[in-house]
């Protein structure tokens, strides 16, 4: 009997290559989201300390040099925060491209499964065909 090959093995090793890619892809988009996020945060905590200080406390040119960290400050969170948008959008597309791959490479195992399972039901009905030839021949060879 001979041996089960699917015919578009090499394409569904191909798809499932591209999918283990697109999981990488992803996983390295989610991490610079992260990373970008733990900055954004840790920028409005300083902000926030920033303004936590006491202003009663000193003179004209700190109160200035203060008010201008603080505008400097703001517009650094102003650039991470459409950094952390941008991110985002990068994770949605490689998540979109990922779930693609994943379709793409289930489609083919699909295919290869139905494959299998004609294949198997030839096979299956091959060997029906010669027990039942070798019976006839068998019942023929007692008749005479």
């Amino acid at each position: 009997m001979a041996k089960f090959q699917f015919r578009l093995e090499p394409v569904l090793k191909q798809r499932a290559a591209k999918e283990v890619s697109a999981e990488q892809a992803l996983a390295l988009a989610r991490k610079e989201y992260n990373r970008c996020l733990t900055l954004l945060e840790n920028t409005r905590q300083s902000l926030q300390a920033l303004e936590a200080t006491r202003r009663d406390e000193l003179d004209y040119f700190e109160i200035r040099q203060h008010f201008f960290y603080r505008v400097s400050v703001n517009e650094k969170i102003k650039i991470q925060e459409k950094g952390v948008s941008e991110a985002g959008l990068i994770v949605e597309h490689k998540r979109d491209e990922a779930v693609q791959a994943r379709q793409e490479r289930q489609a083919l195992d699909k295919l290869k499964e139905q494959c299998l399972q004609n294949y198997r039901r030839e096979m299956a009905d091959r060997e029906q065909k010669e027990v039942d030839e070798l019976s006839l021949s068998i019942y023929h060879r007692r008749d005479n």
